[in-house]
C-alpha cells in the first residue's frame, strides 16, 4: 500500500489540489494562502511544492494529500485514497486479476451506455426537459437512459468484451431461462456513487408503460442501500458549510432541491433510515431536515427511522409539506425563500411525532396504542432530549410528569450518553481505540494518566503500539507517518475510537476520557481476577484478589 500511496502522491501537485478551494499566491518556498481550517485575515497558509506538503503556522495543521482531503472533507484515509487515486488514474483494484473488467469499471461502461443514449433519445429528453431538468444538469447529475429494450445495454457490453454472468453479476441483467435480459428498460437512469464518487449502483424511474415506478440495482459488495446516500458525494462539502443536512426520499426531490439552491440535499435511497446512514451525515454537521412526501405510506415507519438518526446524534428537524405535496412538486411552484420558510418553522423530532399521531391520540379507542408507539420511541433517546419537551408529551398522552418519568424510568433508563456498564456491550477493543483517539486529539488527555498505566489497561498489542506511538512521539507528524508507512490499520483503529467518542454526548471530552479509563480499568482488573481464579486453590495470591476485590468496587461506582 505504501507504494500505491507514493505513486499517488508523486502523481498529484498538491497546490493544485488545494488551489481547487484556496486562493493561493506564490511565495518564496512555493504558495501561500488563508488557511481552510481556521479563520485568519493574514495568510499563514503555507504550500510547499517540493515536498508536496503543507503547513499553517496558525493553527499548527499540516500534512500531505492525503492528509489534507481528510481534513477538509471529513473523511478517512480510505476515502481519500480512492479519491485521490481516482484523480491520479491509478487503479486500486486488485481483486479481479483473472478479469478484464472490475465491478466499477463495468458500472462506469453502463454508465456512459446510458448518458450517451439519453442525449439521443427523445423520450427521456422530453421527460425531463418537462420537469425542467435542463442539459446542464443531465450533465451535472450524470442523468442516462435506459432504451425499452431487452437486450441493448447487453449486447453493448457483449462488445466491450463482457460475458453473460459478468454482466447479471454486475446487477445489468436478469438471468432466465432462454438467456439473459436487461434490469432496466425504458427508465431514466440515476447513478448512484458512493461517498467518494465512484459508482457504486443505478436506480430507474419508469416513464411508460406498466412495472414497478422505481427499482434499484441488487446488493453487491460495492453497493448497500443501508450505508449509502444518493448525492452525498455532491452534498457533503455543502452539509458542512451550512452546518446542516436536508433528507428527502426520491432522486428527483433531491436534484430538484439542488436546483433550487439547496445544495446540502440528499436522499434515503427507498430504504428505512439505517444507523449507518445517520455515521455518514453526522460527519459533516449535526443538524437533519427530513423533508419526506406529505403524504407518504407509512408515515409512523418512516418516523421511527428518523429516530435512530437522532439516536445516533443527529438534531433531526420535520419540514412539513402542503398536503399531497413531495418536495419536487413544491418547489416546481413555489420559490426557494418560501421552502426556507418551511425550514425555518420545521418541528423538532418529538413535537412531528405528536402532530402526526394527533388523530390517534384523541381516539379512545386508539390512544393506548399511540401512547405506547410514542414512548416505545422515545426510549431510544437521552434523557435530555426528552425532558425538553415533557409539558408537550404529557399533554398529547394525558400523563402526569410523575407518571410519565415512571413509565419510562420502567422501560429502560433514558439514557442515551455513553455508560460503560457491562450491559453496554461495547468491546475492550472499540473502548482501547476510544482512549487512543481521544489522547491523539488532546495533549492534556495524554497527561492525564501515566504511561505505564495506559500499558497496563490495554490488552490489544497492535492499541499497545498505538498508544505508545502517539505518548512518546510528535503527534503532528504521526498521520504523515502512518501514511508514508501504508500503516492504514491505524488509521482504522482512530476511526473506530472517534466513532465512539461522537456517541458520548452531553461531555467535555476529560470527562469522555475518564469514563473511557474507568471502563478499562475495570475490565482489566476483571482479566486479572480471572486469571487467578484460574489457578490451582494452592497457588491463588488471595492478599492481591482482596485488593483487586476492593478495587473492582471502586469503579464499579
Amino acid at each position: 500500500m505504501s507504494e500505491i500511496s507514493e505513486r499517488i502522491n508523486s502523481s498529484i501537485n498538491i497546490a493544485s489540489l488545494i488551489g481547487e478551494t484556496v486562493k493561493l499566491k506564490p511565495a518564496s518556498q512555493g504558495y501561500v494562502g488563508l488557511c481552510p481550517f481556521h479563520h485568519e485575515d493574514t495568510p499563514s497558509f503555507h504550500v510547499y511544492t517540493d515536498t508536496n506538503s503543507y503547513y499553517c503556522f496558525g493553527c499548527h495543521k499540516g500534512g500531505n494529500i492525503f492528509t489534507y482531503l481528510m481534513e477538509r472533507d471529513n473523511i478517512n484515509f480510505s476515502e481519500a485514497l480512492h479519491i485521490l487515486a481516482d484523480r491520479a488514474g491509478i487503479s486500486l483494484s486488485d481483486n479481479h486479476p483473472d478479469h478484464k473488467h472490475t465491478d466499477r469499471e463495468i458500472l462506469k461502461l453502463a454508465q456512459d451506455f446510458f448518458t450517451e443514449y439519453l442525449m439521443k433519445s427523445n423520450i427521456g429528453l422530453n421527460y425531463l426537459l418537462k420537469r425542467s431538468v435542463m442539459k446542464s444538469d443531465i450533465q451535472k447529475f450524470r442523468l442516462g437512459y435506459a432504451p425499452d429494450s431487452w437486450d441493448a445495454l447487453t449486447l453493448y457490453l457483449r462488445k466491450h468484451g463482457l460475458n453473460d454472468k459478468t454482466i447479471v453479476d454486475a446487477g445489468l441483467a436478469v438471468q432466465s431461462k432462454t438467456g439473459i435480459y436487461d434490469r432496466f428498460r425504458g427508465r431514466i437512469i440515476f447513478p448512484i456513487h458512493d461517498i467518494t464518487g465512484r459508482i457504486t449502483a443505478f436506480g430507474g424511474r419508469l416513464i411508460a408503460g406498466d412495472g414497478a415506478k422505481y427499482i434499484n440495482s441488487p446488493e453487491s459488495e460495492i453497493y448497500r442501500k443501508r450505508k449509502n446516500l444518493y448525492l452525498l458525494d455532491i452534498a457533503r462539502n455543502a452539509i458542512s458549510e451550512k452546518k446542516r443536512s436536508i433528507l428527502c426520499e426520491g432522486y428527483m426531490d433531491a436534484i430538484r432541491l439542488h436546483k433550487s439552491g439547496f445544495p446540502e440535499s440528499v436522499a434515503s435511497l427507498g430504504t428505512s433510515l439505517t444507523a449507518e446512514q445517520a455515521e455518514l451525515l453526522s460527519r459533516y454537521a449535526d443538524t437533519c431536515y427530513i423533508c419526506y412526501d406529505s403524504d407518504t405510506a407509512g408515515q409512523n415507519a418512516a418516523i421511527r427511522g428518523m429516530y435512530i438518526l437522532q439516536s445516533h446524534g443527529l438534531d433531526v428537524r420535520v419540514i412539513s409539506l402542503p398536503e399531497g405535496k413531495d418536495p419536487d412538486e413544491y418547489l416546481l411552484s413555489h420559490s426557494p425563500e418560501e421552502f426556507e420558510d418551511l425550514i425555518t418553522h420545521a418541528k423538532p423530532l418529538i413535537l412531528a411525532h405528536i402532530a402526526s399521531m394527533r388523530s390517534r391520540l384523541e381516539d379512545i379507542s386508539t390512544r393506548k396504542s399511540a401512547v405506547r408507539e410514542l414512548l416505545s420511541s422515545l426510549e431510544t433517546l437521552s434523557a435530555g432530549e426528552v425532558s425538553e419537551y415533557k409539558s408537550q408529551i404529557c399533554d398529547a398522552t394525558r400523563l402526569l410528569p410523575s407518571e410519565l418519568d415512571k413509565i419510562l424510568v420502567s422501560e429502560k433508563p433514558l439514557s442515551y450518553e455513553f455508560t460503560p456498564e457491562p450491559e453496554a456491550k461495547i468491546s475492550d477493543e472499540t473502548l482501547e481505540c476510544g482512549l487512543c483517539a481521544l489522547m491523539l486529539k488532546e495533549e492534556k488527555l495524554r497527561l492525564k494518566i501515566p504511561p505505564e498505566e495506559v500499558m497496563k489497561i490495554i490488552s490489544i498489542s497492535e492499541l499497545k503500539d498505538l498508544a505508545l506511538s502517539i505518548l512518546n512521539e510528535d503527534v503532528s507528524t504521526l498521520s504523515e507517518i502512518w501514511l508514508e508507512t501504508g500503516d492504514i490499520e491505524k488509521f482504522s483503529k482512530i476511526e473506530c475510537g472517534e466513532n465512539l467518542i461522537r456517541q458520548m454526548k452531553g461531555l467535555t471530552d476529560e470527562e469522555k476520557f475518564m469514563r473511557v479509563y474507568h471502563a478499562l480499568k475495570r475490565a482489566s482488573i476483571e482479566r486479572r481476577i480471572k486469571a487467578i481464579n484460574a489457578l490451582p486453590f494452592s497457588e491463588r495470591n488471595y492478599h492481591e484478589l482482596n485488593v483487586l476485590y476492593l478495587e473492582r468496587e471502586k469503579y464499579n461506582r
